[in-house]
């Protein structure tokens, strides 16, 4: 089955426009339109280059727009059958609505919706690449050339950066533990998260630094994720402090905005802990399909 994420972009709304397909998490065909034209016409436009590049083998779609969903799932039938009309008014963009619903018709396609923003590889994959398009401006159907492949390295340095939630597995007196945690990593693969020291993971890296991670990147098939292990030390320099609480609040948009200042006034009742890795493991079916587990360090 193909896969495919879709995106629109419009900057302004309305204003130059431009879409994305991603096919199997890698760039593929870009577009825009003549003229103004708004986020809505391009999120319609870059499912209809979807479905016609399917040709109608089973694939799914994902998308972060619930209303092109509802329109070809839900809407579109009772306007077809209407003469392509509805009550209360006109039905916008239905040029684009009266080719993709029969084509949607005749595919073997699943419309699925993602949420929009939360990390979603393929989603932000579909973000920067719609946007990319809207600064082109080539109308298309344009192909994306192929991309050199990049190395393991790289998808990890991306995919910590993309990556929000981190399982954190601690163990004291033979006892092990699985804690939820939010994280950032800095530029050399360090894992940064924030915690009171009450905690009982907290408590359990006094007594045993040793610990292990894992960081789901795509949960659904191909599956990535990222596995680390190593120890974790409190960071209680203020420099460094600073330098990973901007990168956690930028990340978290606004979250943790006061620490560094309450850290440095004695009031903050968080600590920031750092993993230093000793092992870092990438498993990607994705780009890596032969040999998936991918050793950093």
């Amino acid at each position: 089955m193909i896969t495919y994420y879709t995106d629109g972009s419009a900057s302004p709304n309305p204003g130059p426009g431009g879409f994305s397909v991603i096919k199997e998490l890698q760039p593929h065909i870009l577009g825009s339109e003549d003229g103004a034209t708004t986020n809505i016409r391009m999120e319609g436009k870059a499912i209809l280059t979807a479905l016609h590049d399917a040709g109608g083998e089973q694939c799914e779609i994902f998308t972060d727009s619930e209303f092109w969903i509802n329109v070809i799932t839900k809407w579109a039938p009772s306007w077809e059958a209407k003469g392509w009309k509805k009550p209360g008014g006109e039905i916008k963009n239905l040029d684009i609505v009266r080719e993709v619903y029969p084509l949607y018709k005749q595919s073997n396609a699943t419309l699925t919706w993602v949420r929009g923003h939360e990390g979603d590889i393929g989603n932000e994959l579909a973000d920067e690449w719609a946007n990319k398009a809207r600064e082109n401006g080539d109308v298309g159907p344009v192909y994306v050339k192929d991309q050199a492949p990049k190395s393991a390295e790289e998808y990890m340095d991306e995919y910590l950066a993309l990556g929000t939630i981190m399982q954190l597995a601690t163990s004291s007196g033979n006892k092990p533990w699985i804690s939820t945690v939010y994280y950032v990593a800095d530029s050399e693969r360090n894992i940064y998260w924030l915690s009171l020291p009450e905690r009982r993971h907290s408590k359990e890296v006094q007594v045993n630094p040793e610990v292990a991670v894992a960081i789901a990147i795509k949960q659904d098939i191909p599956v990535i994720g990222i596995q680390a292990s190593g120890q974790v030390a409190v960071v209680d320099d203020p420099v460094r402090v600073e330098k990973m609480l901007a990168l956690y609040v930028t990340k978290y948009k606004g979250a943790g905005k006061d620490f560094h200042q309450r850290f440095i006034d004695g009031k903050n009742k968080h600590q920031l802990y750092c993993l230093t890795p000793s092992l870092l493991v990438l498993f990607d079916e994705a780009h890596f399909k032969e040999q998936p587990v991918q050793k950093i360090i």
